[in-house]
């Protein structure tokens, strides 16, 4: 009487239309917190506390600030280490 547009031969297709949807959701969960768990243990591993000048340099080396930018901000960075 009310068929909605299924027939006979959606049956025996439904457990496997739903197993293959919850397979895709399981690999998608745990593959997004793999990736996270491995950039974190990465992140945190290698990070180092960087000094001013190795901040200085790195900026420099990107192209943030220019050369003499960075001379003179070194320069005032080498005075300020003197005094302490």
């Amino acid at each position: 009487m009310y068929n909605y547009g299924f027939d006979w031969w959606f049956f025996p297709f439904a457990p496997l239309f739903w197993t293959v949807i919850w397979i895709f959701f399981i690999v998608f969960i745990f593959r997004g917190f793999g990736r996270h768990r491995r950039w974190d243990r990465y992140h945190h591993e290698s990070q180092k506390e960087m000094t001013a000048e190795e901040v200085l340099a790195d900026r420099f080396a990107h192209g943030e600030i220019d050369e003499k930018e960075y001379e003179e901000r070194l320069e005032v960075l080498k005075k300020h280490n003197k005094k302490s």
